[in-house]
């Protein structure tokens, strides 16, 4: 063990006795010596303890601020340096910017936050991880908030803050992807095509708000920032969601057509009726869209209605989020290739090619097809109380000849 300095005098050219020191970096190599320019020993030992306490009796050392410290402005929207460089070279929405900014609060400051930021090593890292699992975080949620944590101490090794990135010697946990037993076809005519009136209680917006996202593949609040404007004979446009921050551009900043079912189409026109040009799903008369909790709320209570229990939807992930994974199912088993299937939900890729990104409606004929078969009515296999659903498929142009003769 040693002091943080030590001192000693020597005589200087104009004949008095100054006092020197020598002082000890972290790894307990001595470094100096440099004045203090006093003549006494007790002046000299306060002068190192200011020094101390400003953080200076290694001269020309970096002040290397705390985890803390070094967040406290990372992510705030209008004052983080990082966010105005980044804004520099890419778009950047304030919603990306507040929910690093939660999991700096409630996650990273909690751990890291005392810690002073080149003492976050390789190993803290790991041992961070290791914290994460002990705490029961799922895989995907930690390397989620590992990204913001990365992000953070790769721009202080860019900015010399601290002499290199930790995370050069650290991998991400493994991404363990859960199987998901998605909402099926039976279950969904169940929903839809039975009695929604008794499974939905009557409501048509938060119904109908709820079918949209499972036919289109819609996110939630691209199914909120619909407007009747962009509601025609066979698609809708969209070019927009509302959230929080209002109405803006959709999460991938692409605006598409998506071909629709008749049936879909009259569904919104009901709802056109009473909000007109306006937000479709809306309770004010077009102003304002309803809320996001609410159509996922009805989505549980339905599947309450249905027999699906609290258990079920929280072991199968059954949330409005999970209508995404249903269309792209069933508009696969359709017949849809990899790439259509992308153009009408939206999934950015570098597979998709910008023809299927703004793409003519009619050139997407079979969408409406696979919609129509998951709108029909179940048909009840005989002698079985509970049998598959048989979806009904339309008759081919020959028999309804034949029949209207």
């Amino acid at each position: 063990m040693h002091n943080d300095f030590t001192l000693y005098s020597r005589k200087v050219p104009s004949g008095k006795r100054v006092f020197y020191y020598y002082a000890y970096d972290d790894e307990g190599e001595r470094l100096g010596p440099w004045t203090t320019g006093e003549t006494t020993k007790t002046a000299a030992r306060n002068y190192c303890n200011r020094l101390i306490k400003l953080g200076r009796l290694l001269p020309g050392a970096k002040e290397i601020p705390t985890f803390a410290e070094y967040a406290a402005d990372f992510w705030d929207w209008e004052n983080s340096p990082y966010l105005k460089e980044r804004k520099k070279r890419r778009k950047l929405t304030q919603s990306y910017a507040d929910k690093n900014k939660k999991i700096v609060n409630f996650t990273l400051v909690p751990y890291f936050g005392k810690m002073r930021l080149d003492k976050i090593t390789s190993e803290e890292i790991d041992r961070w991880l290791d914290f994460m699992i002990k705490e029961k975080y799922s895989n995907a949620t930690t390397n989620s908030y590992y990204g913001t944590l990365q992000t953070m101490m790769k721009w202080a090794a860019k900015k010399q803050i601290i002499e290199r990135d930790p995370f050069i010697n650290v991998e991400k946990l493994l991404n363990e992807r859960k199987d998901k037993e998605i909402i099926t076809p039976d279950e969904f005519k169940t929903l839809f095509i039975d009695d929604w009136k008794k499974v939905w209680d009557g409501d048509l917006l938060l119904c109908t708000a709820n079918k949209m996202a499972a036919l289109t593949g819609m996110r939630c609040c691209e199914v909120l920032g619909l407007r009747g404007e962009y509601v025609y004979d066979d698609h809708i446009f969209l070019c927009g969601q509302y959230d929080e921050y209002g109405y803006r551009e959709t999460k991938t900043k692409i605006k598409h057509h998506i071909p629709l079912a008749g049936e879909m189409v009259a569904d919104l026109r009901k709802l056109m009726d009473i909000n007109g040009d306006g937000y479709i799903f809306s309770d004010d008369g077009g102003i304002t869209p309803v809320s996001r909790w609410r159509v996922y709320d009805a989505l549980t209570k339905a599947l309450n209605r249905i027999g699906i229990t609290k258990d079920d939807i929280k072991r199968r992930g059954l949330n409005v989020h999970a209508w995404r994974h249903f269309c792209n199912t069933e508009m696969q088993k359709g017949g849809l290739t990899i790439q259509k299937v992308q153009a009408v939900t939206g999934h950015k890729s570098e597979r998709m090619t910008e023809h299927y990104t703004h793409f003519d409606p009619l050139d997407f004929g079979d969408v409406p097809k696979i919609q129509e078969a998951l709108l029909a009515k179940k048909e009840k296999a005989p002698n079985e109380r509970h049998a598959l659903t048989l979806v009904k498929m339309p008759e081919d142009k020959t028999a309804k000849q034949k029949q209207a003769s």
